[in-house]
């Protein structure tokens, strides 16, 4: 698989969210992609930029060395994959987490604020990282929860959120099937 190493830099990505409960989406039940109605709906906007992340924990320890002394010896070990997505408008979403609503955005109809303390929803995230030809390098698909990253600062400047979407590997002791990357063949 040499051709990803040989790809110029990606131009840009598109991001969509299907929460927990939209399209029948739940950890055991990745929406379908034909149609692809349910992940179009859920767009994220125009992505500005993602970067992926980890979270690492460090277990290092020093051994003995034969002849006196000890040597580091580096072991680290992923336990939390992430990706952030920074986008041009202010979604559903985002405005859900911001307010802390629990439960989503009923236009016309007062919701009280601050009722979700732990502010995050869970869904599906699909990540199409598109390269300059114009086809698709990888198309990502994670069972995460997403939250805000940072705070949104309102003034003469367009708002630009942050999501953080936190890839869930177990639910209830049980592998979630779906998540996936994959490679399309490039014609």
């Amino acid at each position: 698989m040499a051709a990803p190493t040989l790809q110029e830099i990606l131009l840009g990505g598109y991001a969509f969210f299907i929460p927990s409960g939209v399209s029948s989406a739940s950890a055991t039940s990745k929406p379908s992609s034909s149609p692809l109605t349910p992940w179009t709906d859920g767009t994220l906007g125009t992505v500005l930029n993602f970067k992926f992340g980890n979270e690492e924990l460090d277990s290092s320890f020093l051994r003995p060395l034969p002849f006196g002394g000890h040597e580091k010896v580096n072991r680290k070990f992923v336990v939390q994959d992430f990706v952030m997505i920074q986008t041009r408008e202010m979604s559903e979403l985002v405005h859900r987490l911001q307010h802390g609503l629990s439960a989503a955005i009923n236009e016309g109809t007062a919701q009280t604020p601050g009722l979700a303390k732990d502010r995050k929803i869970e869904g599906w995230l699909r990540l199409q990282g598109r390269a300059l030809g114009g086809f698709d390098r990888f198309i990502l698909d994670w069972w995460s929860e997403c939250r805000l990253e940072g705070e949104n600062v309102f003034d003469e400047k367009v708002v630009t959120p942050t999501l953080r979407f936190t890839m869930i590997k177990v639910v209830a002791n049980v592998a979630v099937a779906g998540n996936s990357t994959n490679f399309p063949a490039q014609a």
